[in-house]
Protein backbone atom coordinates (compact mmCIF):
# COMPACT_ATOMS: atom_id res chain seq x y z
CA UNK A 1 0.00 0.00 0.00
CA UNK A 2 1.30 3.45 -0.91
CA UNK A 3 0.20 5.96 1.74
CA UNK A 4 -1.04 9.35 0.59
CA UNK A 5 -2.80 12.10 2.47
CA UNK A 6 -3.99 10.06 5.45
CA UNK A 7 -7.31 10.97 7.03
CA UNK A 8 -9.28 9.87 10.04
CA UNK A 9 -12.86 9.40 11.12
CA UNK A 10 -15.53 9.60 8.44
CA UNK A 11 -13.14 11.34 6.06
CA UNK A 12 -11.01 8.30 5.26
CA UNK A 13 -9.16 8.56 1.96
CA UNK A 14 -10.66 6.49 -0.79
CA UNK A 15 -9.04 3.19 -1.69
CA UNK A 16 -7.79 2.81 -5.27
CA UNK A 17 -6.39 -0.40 -6.70
CA UNK A 18 -4.14 0.34 -9.68
CA UNK A 19 -4.21 -2.78 -11.85
CA UNK A 20 -1.56 -3.57 -14.44
CA UNK A 21 -1.96 -6.71 -16.55
CA UNK A 22 1.28 -7.85 -18.16
CA UNK A 23 2.42 -10.62 -20.47
CA UNK A 24 6.10 -10.69 -21.36
CA UNK A 25 6.31 -6.98 -20.62
CA UNK A 26 9.46 -6.95 -18.49
CA UNK A 27 11.14 -4.46 -20.84
CA UNK A 28 8.63 -1.67 -20.18
CA UNK A 29 6.78 -2.71 -17.00
CA UNK A 30 9.26 -0.98 -14.62
CA UNK A 31 8.58 2.46 -16.15
CA UNK A 32 4.84 1.85 -15.76
CA UNK A 33 5.12 0.86 -12.11
CA UNK A 34 7.48 3.68 -11.15
CA UNK A 35 5.10 6.21 -12.64
CA UNK A 36 2.20 4.76 -10.66
CA UNK A 37 4.20 4.64 -7.44
CA UNK A 38 5.09 8.32 -7.88
CA UNK A 39 1.45 9.44 -7.99
CA UNK A 40 0.50 11.89 -5.27
CA UNK A 41 -3.22 11.70 -4.68
CA UNK A 42 -5.70 12.07 -1.87
CA UNK A 43 -6.24 8.33 -1.82
CA UNK A 44 -4.83 5.08 -0.54
CA UNK A 45 -3.21 3.45 -3.55
CA UNK A 46 -2.42 -0.23 -3.90
CA UNK A 47 -0.61 -1.34 -7.05
CA UNK A 48 -1.47 -4.81 -8.32
CA UNK A 49 0.27 -6.58 -11.20
CA UNK A 50 -1.42 -9.50 -12.92
CA UNK A 51 1.30 -11.62 -14.51
CA UNK A 52 -0.40 -13.38 -17.41
CA UNK A 53 1.92 -16.39 -17.61
CA UNK A 54 5.06 -14.42 -18.51
CA UNK A 55 8.28 -16.33 -19.14
CA UNK A 56 10.58 -13.35 -19.67
CA UNK A 57 11.80 -12.78 -16.13
CA UNK A 58 8.83 -10.68 -15.04
CA UNK A 59 8.40 -12.61 -11.78
CA UNK A 60 12.04 -12.16 -10.78
CA UNK A 61 11.92 -8.48 -11.76
CA UNK A 62 8.93 -7.85 -9.54
CA UNK A 63 10.47 -9.66 -6.58
CA UNK A 64 13.76 -7.78 -6.88
CA UNK A 65 12.66 -4.26 -7.80
CA UNK A 66 9.03 -3.92 -6.68
CA UNK A 67 8.59 -5.92 -3.46
CA UNK A 68 5.71 -3.71 -2.28
CA UNK A 69 3.62 -4.40 -5.38
CA UNK A 70 0.96 -7.09 -5.02
CA UNK A 71 1.31 -9.76 -7.70
CA UNK A 72 -1.29 -12.18 -9.02
CA UNK A 73 0.35 -14.87 -11.14
CA UNK A 74 -1.80 -16.69 -13.66
CA UNK A 75 -0.58 -19.99 -15.11
CA UNK A 76 -1.08 -18.90 -18.72
CA UNK A 77 -1.92 -15.85 -20.78
CA UNK A 78 -5.65 -15.43 -20.17
CA UNK A 79 -5.93 -12.12 -22.00
CA UNK A 80 -6.78 -8.60 -20.94
CA UNK A 81 -10.36 -9.17 -19.78
CA UNK A 82 -9.76 -12.26 -17.63
CA UNK A 83 -6.48 -10.89 -16.30
CA UNK A 84 -8.09 -7.67 -15.14
CA UNK A 85 -11.06 -9.54 -13.70
CA UNK A 86 -8.79 -11.51 -11.37
CA UNK A 87 -7.52 -8.26 -9.86
CA UNK A 88 -10.91 -6.52 -9.98
CA UNK A 89 -12.50 -9.26 -7.87
CA UNK A 90 -9.69 -8.80 -5.37
CA UNK A 91 -10.29 -5.04 -5.36
CA UNK A 92 -14.01 -5.45 -4.77
CA UNK A 93 -13.39 -7.92 -1.96
CA UNK A 94 -11.05 -5.38 -0.34
CA UNK A 95 -13.72 -2.68 -0.51
CA UNK A 96 -11.92 -0.52 -3.07
CA UNK A 97 -13.72 2.61 -4.23
CA UNK A 98 -11.99 2.76 -7.61
CA UNK A 99 -9.85 0.64 -9.89
CA UNK A 100 -7.26 2.37 -12.04
CA UNK A 101 -6.61 0.26 -15.14
CA UNK A 102 -3.22 0.92 -16.72
CA UNK A 103 -1.58 -1.01 -19.55
CA UNK A 104 1.93 -2.26 -18.82
CA UNK A 105 3.20 -0.12 -21.74
CA UNK A 106 1.67 3.10 -20.36
CA UNK A 107 3.32 5.65 -18.08
CA UNK A 108 1.00 8.02 -16.22
CA UNK A 109 2.24 11.54 -15.67
CA UNK A 110 2.24 13.27 -12.26
CA UNK A 111 -1.28 14.26 -11.26
CA UNK A 112 -2.99 11.68 -13.51
CA UNK A 113 -4.77 9.86 -10.71
CA UNK A 114 -5.81 12.96 -8.79
CA UNK A 115 -7.23 14.58 -11.94
CA UNK A 116 -9.45 11.53 -12.51
CA UNK A 117 -10.47 11.35 -8.85
CA UNK A 118 -11.40 15.04 -8.92
CA UNK A 119 -13.54 14.46 -12.02
CA UNK A 120 -15.18 11.45 -10.39
CA UNK A 121 -16.04 13.50 -7.30
CA UNK A 122 -17.50 16.29 -9.42
CA UNK A 123 -19.49 13.90 -11.63
CA UNK A 124 -20.95 11.03 -9.62
CA UNK A 125 -22.92 9.96 -12.69
CA UNK A 126 -19.64 8.98 -14.36
CA UNK A 127 -18.67 5.36 -13.78
CA UNK A 128 -15.74 5.26 -16.20
CA UNK A 129 -13.21 8.06 -16.63
CA UNK A 130 -10.25 8.63 -18.92
CA UNK A 131 -7.80 11.39 -19.72
CA UNK A 132 -5.47 12.36 -22.53
CA UNK A 133 -3.36 9.45 -23.72
CA UNK A 134 -0.33 10.56 -25.71
CA UNK A 135 2.18 8.57 -27.73
CA UNK A 136 5.33 8.06 -25.70
CA UNK A 137 8.13 10.32 -26.89
CA UNK A 138 5.80 12.44 -29.03
CA UNK A 139 3.43 15.33 -28.51
CA UNK A 140 0.66 13.59 -30.44
CA UNK A 141 -2.59 12.12 -29.19
CA UNK A 142 -3.27 8.42 -28.97
CA UNK A 143 -6.73 8.85 -27.44
CA UNK A 144 -9.06 11.25 -25.68
CA UNK A 145 -11.69 8.55 -25.30
CA UNK A 146 -13.52 6.32 -27.75
CA UNK A 147 -15.91 7.09 -30.58
CA UNK A 148 -18.36 4.40 -31.72
CA UNK A 149 -19.89 4.71 -35.20
CA UNK A 150 -23.25 3.54 -36.58
CA UNK A 151 -21.92 0.08 -37.44
CA UNK A 152 -20.36 -0.47 -34.02
CA UNK A 153 -16.74 0.25 -34.92
CA UNK A 154 -14.76 1.93 -32.16
CA UNK A 155 -11.81 4.25 -32.69
CA UNK A 156 -9.69 6.50 -30.57
CA UNK A 157 -10.92 10.09 -30.56
CA UNK A 158 -8.35 12.65 -31.80
CA UNK A 159 -5.94 9.85 -32.81
CA UNK A 160 -2.73 11.31 -34.27
CA UNK A 161 -3.67 14.92 -33.55
CA UNK A 162 -0.91 17.21 -32.31
CA UNK A 163 -1.32 17.85 -28.60
CA UNK A 164 -1.32 21.60 -29.15
CA UNK A 165 -4.31 21.25 -31.49
CA UNK A 166 -6.56 19.45 -29.01
CA UNK A 167 -9.53 21.65 -28.15
CA UNK A 168 -11.51 19.23 -26.03
CA UNK A 169 -13.54 20.36 -23.06
CA UNK A 170 -13.93 17.93 -20.20
CA UNK A 171 -17.18 16.07 -20.61
CA UNK A 172 -19.01 12.90 -21.64
CA UNK A 173 -17.48 10.57 -24.20
CA UNK A 174 -18.89 7.41 -25.81
CA UNK A 175 -16.30 5.13 -24.22
CA UNK A 176 -12.98 4.95 -22.42
CA UNK A 177 -9.82 3.23 -23.55
CA UNK A 178 -8.75 0.46 -21.21
CA UNK A 179 -5.14 1.57 -21.67
CA UNK A 180 -5.47 4.16 -18.88
CA UNK A 181 -8.80 4.56 -17.13
CA UNK A 182 -10.43 4.94 -13.74
CA UNK A 183 -13.44 2.72 -12.95
CA UNK A 184 -15.89 3.28 -10.13
CA UNK A 185 -16.20 -0.01 -8.24
CA UNK A 186 -19.86 0.67 -7.46
CA UNK A 187 -20.51 0.49 -11.21
CA UNK A 188 -18.78 -2.90 -11.49
CA UNK A 189 -20.96 -4.28 -8.71
CA UNK A 190 -24.01 -3.41 -10.87
CA UNK A 191 -22.82 -4.21 -14.38
CA UNK A 192 -20.26 -6.92 -13.76
CA UNK A 193 -16.60 -6.98 -14.73
CA UNK A 194 -15.07 -7.30 -18.19
CA UNK A 195 -16.77 -9.83 -20.45
CA UNK A 196 -14.33 -12.79 -20.59
CA UNK A 197 -15.61 -13.57 -24.08
CA UNK A 198 -13.11 -10.94 -25.23
CA UNK A 199 -9.43 -11.85 -25.14
CA UNK A 200 -8.16 -8.36 -25.98
CA UNK A 201 -9.62 -5.32 -27.75
CA UNK A 202 -13.26 -4.17 -27.59
CA UNK A 203 -13.69 -5.32 -23.98
CA UNK A 204 -13.42 -1.65 -22.97
CA UNK A 205 -16.04 -0.76 -25.60
CA UNK A 206 -18.36 -3.44 -24.25
CA UNK A 207 -17.94 -2.26 -20.65
CA UNK A 208 -18.56 1.35 -21.70
CA UNK A 209 -21.77 0.36 -23.47
CA UNK A 210 -22.95 -1.75 -20.54
CA UNK A 211 -22.30 1.22 -18.25
CA UNK A 212 -24.49 3.38 -20.46
CA UNK A 213 -27.27 0.77 -20.31
CA UNK A 214 -27.01 0.89 -16.51
CA UNK A 215 -27.53 4.67 -16.52
CA UNK A 216 -23.87 5.65 -16.07
CA UNK A 217 -21.68 7.70 -18.40
CA UNK A 218 -18.05 7.84 -19.48
CA UNK A 219 -16.18 11.06 -18.73
CA UNK A 220 -13.11 12.70 -20.26
CA UNK A 221 -10.81 14.68 -17.94
CA UNK A 222 -8.15 16.31 -20.08
CA UNK A 223 -5.71 17.09 -17.25
CA UNK A 224 -5.09 13.38 -16.64
CA UNK A 225 -2.11 12.76 -18.91
CA UNK A 226 -0.54 9.39 -19.70
CA UNK A 227 1.87 8.19 -22.38
CA UNK A 228 1.61 4.98 -24.38
CA UNK A 229 4.25 2.86 -26.13
CA UNK A 230 1.74 2.31 -28.91
CA UNK A 231 1.63 -1.27 -30.17
CA UNK A 232 4.24 -2.59 -27.73
CA UNK A 233 1.97 -5.36 -26.46
CA UNK A 234 0.18 -6.72 -29.55
CA UNK A 235 2.15 -4.99 -32.30
CA UNK A 236 0.58 -2.01 -34.07
CA UNK A 237 -0.94 -3.18 -37.34
CA UNK A 238 0.12 -6.78 -36.73
CA UNK A 239 -1.95 -9.76 -37.93
CA UNK A 240 -2.70 -10.64 -34.32
CA UNK A 241 -4.01 -7.16 -33.60
CA UNK A 242 -6.08 -7.17 -36.81
CA UNK A 243 -7.59 -10.55 -35.89
CA UNK A 244 -8.48 -9.53 -32.34
CA UNK A 245 -9.99 -6.22 -33.44
CA UNK A 246 -12.11 -7.91 -36.10
CA UNK A 247 -13.30 -10.64 -33.77
CA UNK A 248 -14.11 -8.16 -30.99
CA UNK A 249 -16.05 -5.91 -33.35
CA UNK A 250 -18.33 -8.74 -34.49
CA UNK A 251 -18.98 -9.87 -30.92
CA UNK A 252 -19.81 -6.30 -29.89
CA UNK A 253 -22.23 -5.93 -32.79
CA UNK A 254 -24.11 -9.02 -31.62
CA UNK A 255 -24.29 -7.78 -28.03
CA UNK A 256 -25.12 -4.11 -28.42
CA UNK A 257 -26.87 -3.38 -31.70
CA UNK A 258 -30.68 -3.73 -31.83
CA UNK A 259 -31.52 -7.38 -32.45
CA UNK A 260 -32.65 -7.16 -36.08
CA UNK A 261 -29.84 -4.78 -36.96
CA UNK A 262 -27.29 -7.07 -35.30
CA UNK A 263 -28.67 -10.07 -37.19
CA UNK A 264 -28.02 -8.20 -40.44
CA UNK A 265 -24.75 -6.49 -39.56
CA UNK A 266 -22.87 -9.55 -38.27
CA UNK A 267 -23.00 -11.56 -41.54
CA UNK A 268 -22.59 -8.44 -43.67
CA UNK A 269 -19.50 -7.34 -41.75
CA UNK A 270 -18.01 -10.83 -41.87
CA UNK A 271 -18.67 -11.02 -45.62
CA UNK A 272 -17.04 -7.62 -46.13
CA UNK A 273 -13.88 -8.87 -44.44
CA UNK A 274 -13.82 -11.99 -46.61
CA UNK A 275 -14.81 -10.44 -49.94
CA UNK A 276 -13.19 -6.99 -49.71
CA UNK A 277 -10.63 -6.56 -46.94
CA UNK A 278 -8.81 -9.87 -47.33
CA UNK A 279 -8.38 -9.55 -51.14
CA UNK A 280 -7.20 -5.95 -50.69
CA UNK A 281 -4.49 -7.08 -48.31
CA UNK A 282 -3.40 -9.72 -50.83
CA UNK A 283 -3.18 -7.06 -53.55
CA UNK A 284 -1.02 -4.98 -51.22
CA UNK A 285 1.32 -7.93 -50.79
CA UNK A 286 0.36 -8.58 -47.15
CA UNK A 287 -0.84 -12.19 -47.02
CA UNK A 288 -0.55 -12.42 -43.24
CA UNK A 289 -3.03 -9.56 -42.86
CA UNK A 290 -5.32 -11.15 -45.44
CA UNK A 291 -5.34 -14.36 -43.41
CA UNK A 292 -6.01 -12.35 -40.25
CA UNK A 293 -9.10 -10.84 -41.92
CA UNK A 294 -10.37 -14.29 -42.88
CA UNK A 295 -9.73 -15.66 -39.39
CA UNK A 296 -11.46 -12.64 -37.84
CA UNK A 297 -14.53 -13.18 -40.02
CA UNK A 298 -14.83 -16.85 -39.03
CA UNK A 299 -13.94 -16.51 -35.35
CA UNK A 300 -15.90 -13.28 -35.00
CA UNK A 301 -19.05 -14.82 -36.47
CA UNK A 302 -18.73 -17.76 -34.07
CA UNK A 303 -18.19 -15.35 -31.15
CA UNK A 304 -21.23 -13.33 -32.24
CA UNK A 305 -23.43 -16.43 -32.41
CA UNK A 306 -22.34 -17.42 -28.91
CA UNK A 307 -23.04 -13.87 -27.69
CA UNK A 308 -26.61 -13.57 -28.99
CA UNK A 309 -28.17 -15.62 -26.15
CA UNK A 310 -26.43 -13.38 -23.58
CA UNK A 311 -27.92 -10.14 -24.94
CA UNK A 312 -30.62 -10.01 -22.28
CA UNK A 313 -28.27 -10.66 -19.38
CA UNK A 314 -27.35 -7.71 -17.19
CA UNK A 315 -24.00 -9.32 -16.35
CA UNK A 316 -22.17 -11.38 -19.00
CA UNK A 317 -21.41 -15.01 -18.17
CA UNK A 318 -18.11 -15.16 -16.29
CA UNK A 319 -18.12 -11.42 -15.48
CA UNK A 320 -19.80 -11.78 -12.11
CA UNK A 321 -18.16 -9.52 -9.47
Amino acid sequence: MIPTDSKTGDDVAQLVHAIVVTHRGAAWLPDCLRALAAQEARARLEIVVVDNGSADGTAALLRAEFPSVAVLRLPENQGYARGNNAALRRALAAGADFAALVNDDVEVEPGWLQALLDAAAAHPEAGLLCGTLLFRGEERVNSTGLLIDAVGRARDRDFGLARAEVRREDGPVAGVSGGAALVRCALLRRTGLFDPGYFAYYEDVDLSLRAARAGSICWYAGRAIARHRFGATAGSGSPRQRFLLGRGHLRTLALHQPALRAAALVPLTAAYRVAVKAPLELLRGRPALALAELRAAVAGTAAALRAFPARARKVPPGAEP
